[in-house]
Order: C-alpha cells, then structure tokens, then sequence
C-alpha cells in the first residue's frame, strides 16, 4: 500500500485550503477504511503501518495527513471492537463496525469533533453531556472546538459525560456518533490558525444534537484505550514535515561540505524520531495497560517537540531562497508547530508526563 500512496501523494495539492481532492483520492484508494478487515473492505493494516501512511501523507500535505489520522484512527478502533465487547454487546458492537466500514466504503467521513475551550485537551474536563430524550435516543448539547474537516464530515465522532441511568455500565464520558448535518449541530466559520488551515477545524455547537449511538460498547473508552491510537497517529504529522524538508534541502544534493554534514546529522536526527514511534506504535494493543500508555504519550510528545527543533533548525539552514510565503519549507514550519501545539497540547502531555513519572 505505501508504494502505491507515495505515488498517489505526488499528485497532491498544498496550501490553505481545505484539501478537497487529496481527500477524495484517499477515500477512492480507501486508505480511511485500510484498518478494516478485508473482509469489509480495508486492508488489516496494524497500527504502525497507520503510522507509517499518516507520514507519507503529511510529507506530501501536513493538512492533509491530520486529516487522514481522524477517520483512520476511527477505523482501527472500530475495527476491534466486537473483539473487546462484553456478551451482551458483542453483536451490536459487530453489526455497529459493519454499518460503519460500509459507510466509508460508499465515502463517507468519520470526524474528530472532541476539543473544548479550558479543558487543555483533558477527557476528563469534557463540559458536553449526553442525556436520553423521549425517545430513548441520546442527545448532545455543549460546544467542541477543533472539529476535523468542518461542514465536509458527513459524522462527528463525540466525547460526551453520560449517566449510569442513561448508560448502565458506561464510562463517565464515551464517544457518540453524531450525523454533521443534523437537526441541533451548528457548525461555525471561526478556524483561521497558525498553520493546519486546510483541516477546516471550526467550533461545533450541539443543542441537543441527536447520536445514532455512542460508539462501541459501555466504558468503551476505559476498556478499549483507543485514543493511544490517535496520540501515535498525530506524532507521524509533524515527522511527515520533517521529511519534507529533508527532502526539499537535499535535492539536489548542496554543494556545501558543511551544510552536507548538517543535514546528515539532521537525518540521523529524524531517523532515530521515527524509529521510536514506529516501535511505539508495534507495541500498542486495544486496552493497553499503564506503561503502554505512558510510553505512547512520552512518545508522541519527543517526537512533536524533536520534529519541531529539527524543522526550525532546517529552516535556519534553508537561506533566503526558501523565504517565501507559501513555499514547502515555510509551509512546514506553520504545520509542524500547529501539529506539535494541537492534539492533545504539549503542555497537557508534559504536565501528564510528570504526575504519572516512573522508571521501570
């Protein structure tokens, strides 16, 4: 599959637009459905492989790769659901991961709408509730932030706190499968950001909003771990710009013994970032326990924050050719800190890194 992305990428538009054709390849090449079974219509794709397309992707358009990792990493949760469910909502959880794969098959798209102003990126201050209506149905009311592709998602994939009552059994907050398009969803025109503009990443209002479902099963969340997935998924962007800027320095190669020897030692650089997230990324398993999940957050915060010097430190390199509103490396140097910056923000993984610090 990456032979066949890397040739598909050359073909990719870059800018500040939301990146409309990029996405519709991807979706007619299914790399949003790859982790799926082939059985329903994926490719079995483990996790650092996800990491590795994540990657190639962003090289080519960092927006586009941010993108990508909503609905992908959607798809790798899913897909292992039934797997972790307990009797009783084993079937529901199977037929749920059907409904969903066939929607990606006929394009549809699955995004991230979790973020909230004050709540720094922590689940655990998620402000959104989930009651149940007349109906039975849930309903979500509050404000999200950040939510991927804006009025292109076709559904929004919701964090909300629940009750016992409406959800026996449930975590105190869980995922919610919300129609982007339905009664009580407001999406805003307010994403203008330093960079990652493509994602249309808009504020999202729900008045009470009506789910389809809450995703996978009761405390999918606490039982499933999946927002590791993701936190791997999200370090492959601002690598990706770090590959692209090697690429766009070292082609040709510079005449220059010194400039040579820098960008060697930049390699050498980005190589060892990668190596650790891929390893990272093969160790991961649904319901991962403590450790894992520490070594995922520690992972992905050294890789955003080492991806970030070497982009700065590349683009200090570059000389004033390179200066240009619009070019790849100014374009990669407004990503990668809008990568590292986002998704869960830096200082919440290095203020999580300290409480939860122990050598093993």
């Amino acid at each position: 599959m990456l032979a066949d992305l890397r040739t598909l990428t050359r073909s990719f538009t870059r800018g500040d637009a939301y990146p409309a054709s990029n996405i519709a390849k991807l979706i007619d090449a299914r790399v949003f459905a790859s982790p799926f079974s082939r059985e329903l219509g994926g490719a079995s794709v483990t996790l650092a492989e996800a990491v590795e397309i994540v990657e190639t992707i962003a090289a080519a358009c960092p927006s586009t790769g941010l993108l990508t990792a909503m609905p992908l990493g959607l798809a790798g949760t899913v897909a292992v659901a039934p797997d972790l469910a307990p009797a009783a909502h084993r079937a529901a959880a199977s037929a749920q991961r059907e409904a969903i794969a066939a929607d990606y098959q006929a394009g549809k798209i699955y995004a991230a709408c979790n973020s909230e102003k004050g709540a720094g990126g922590s689940l655990a201050a998620t402000k959104t509730v989930a009651d149940k209506d007349g109906s039975g149905a849930f309903v979500l009311s509050g404000e999200k932030i950040l939510a991927s592709f804006g009025r292109h998602a076709d559904v929004f994939f919701s964090t909300a706190k629940v009750s016992q009552q409406d959800l026996p059994g449930g975590g105190v907050v869980e995922f919610f499968l919300v129609p982007a398009r339905g009664a009580g969803v407001s999406v805003l025109d307010d994403w203008n950001g330093f960079g990652m503009r493509g994602t249309e990443s808009h504020t999202v209002r729900y008045a009470s909003a009506r789910a389809t479902a809450p995703l996978g099963f009761p405390n999918f969340i606490e039982t499933a771990r999946p927002l590791e997935i993701w936190f791997c998924l999200f370090a492959a962007v601002p690598l990706g710009c770090t590959a692209a800027m090697l690429r766009a320095l070292g082609s040709p190669a510079p005449t220059s013994p010194a400039l040579r020897l820098r960008l060697s030692e930049a390699q050498m650089r980005y190589e060892a970032a990668r190596a650790y997230l891929l390893e990272t990324a093969s160790m991961y398993r649904p319901g991962c326990d403590a450790p894992t999940r520490a070594r995922v957050l520690r992972t992905k915060t050294f890789v955003a924050q080492e991806s970030a010097r070497l982009c700065a430190d590349l683009f200090a390199l570059s000389g004033g050719r390179h200066y240009v509103q619009g070019g790849v490396l100014a374009g990669a140097m407004a990503d990668v800190f809008a990568g590292a910056a986002l998704r869960p923000p830096l200082a919440l993984a290095l203020d999580m890194l300290v409480d939860g610090f122990a050598v093993e």
